[in-house]
């Protein structure tokens, strides 16, 4: 069995914020929340700036549609990443190096001790981040592997790990 890549790197707490916000964008549902909540904040705030356009019910409306909207954003900028940081630092096994091997028929994902091996017919595709690459996997269930882009050498070897992902027909986005 010939490795075609080798990947080795140590994540940071950083790097499960990141992955955290790269799924998210890249979650239809979650991009339709999103724009909604937006949407219906920028509404609020005009009825509130602008009282004369409804009459009281749309002001409580508004209100209360700013609260949760407001919620929504100090959830997703603040609560996720404070709660992402504290299971980083309790949780040894996140801060352990991971080493992948790409092979014509799998992938070996080494975490510490533990060994995985990721047959390619589950993976469902790769989400391009800024700073990292995340692995939609699933088989008997849902896994999120990711791999930060420094895990690369050189841009050689990020063309190779696109390449292998082409050459398997798994959706590169």
């Amino acid at each position: 069995m010939e490795t075609l890549l080798k990947l080795r790197f140590t994540p940071n707490k950083q790097d499960y914020i990141r992955a955290s916000r790269a799924l998210a964008r890249k979650t239809p549902a979650f991009i339709v929340l999103a724009a909604v909540t937006v949407l219906i904040m920028i509404g609020s705030a005009v009825i509130l700036i602008v009282p004369s356009i409804g009459n009281a019910t749309w002001t409580n409306v508004a209100v209360v549609s700013l609260l949760v909207g407001a919620f929504y954003l100090v959830y997703y900028f603040l609560v996720i990443p404070m709660q992402l940081s504290r299971s980083y630092k309790s949780n040894a096994y996140l801060q352990k190096e991971r080493v992948f091997f790409f092979n014509d028929d799998h992938v070996t994902m080494h975490v510490g001790e533990k060994t995985s091996e990721l047959h390619w017919e589950n993976f469902e595709k790769v989400i391009d981040g800024k700073e990292l690459y995340l692995i939609i996997y699933k088989a008997e269930e849902r896994v999120y592997p990711f791999i930060t882009k420094r895990a690369f050498k050189d841009e050689a070897s990020e063309i190779s790990f696109r390449q292998i992902f082409k050459e398997k027909s798994i959706p590169l986005k």
